[in-house]
Formats: C-alpha cells, structure tokens, sequence
C-alpha cells in the first residue's frame, strides 16, 4: 500500500433480483465492471474487492486514492454504476489489519 488515503466504496443493485437473474445487459453491465476491477487492481489502485453470496446483495471495494473527489471520480467511472445497475456510497477508510502483511 502507499500513501494515498483509502476508501470503502458499498454497491447495492438497482434491481434486488439482478445479481441472481441478470439480463443480458446487466450481465454484461457486470462483467465491464468486474474488467474495470481487474484494471484497477493491475494499477495498484484497488486494495481488495468482493460480495456477499446470499442476499441481501452488497457488494464492497477498498481502494486507494489522492483524495476524496478523485475516490468519487473512479467509483463514477465504473461500468455497472454507468449503466445504472448498481448505486454506491464512498466512506473514508483505513485498513487496520490485512492477511499476509504486517
């Protein structure tokens, strides 16, 4: 990690069956956002990123940024809140214990 500051980022869907039953463009909505993720992680920016696999469905991602405009300015660029599927809110964050380091 670095010494940008971290935040949490919460996504909910839009449509409480979606995760279970997607359409096809929410599918694919989810696999954009899931490409996005990748290239996050890739930059180094994304510090981990997972969901829960039972409703109800949450969704979470910690990751670094300059501050807490840029942190908004990434989770708008996401595909699935571009499309509308997914809704977030950003809180600030700080990791206080991770596996592996120390």
């Amino acid at each position: 990690m670095n010494d940008e500051q971290q935040f949490i980022c919460f996504l909910e869907p839009t449509r409480e069956e979606m995760p279970d039953d997607p359409t096809e463009t929410e599918a694919q909505a989810a696999r954009d956002h899931f490409a996005y993720y990748k290239e996050l992680h890739a930059r180094g920016t994304l510090v981990l990123a997972g969901r829960t696999q039972q409703a109800p469905h949450i969704g979470i991602m910690v990751f670094e940024a300059k501050d807490m405009e840029t942190a908004k300015r990434i989770v708008e660029n996401d595909p699935a809140i571009v499309a509308g599927i997914f809704r977030a809110r950003i809180q600030p964050y700080r990791v206080a214990l991770l596996q592996g380091r120390d």
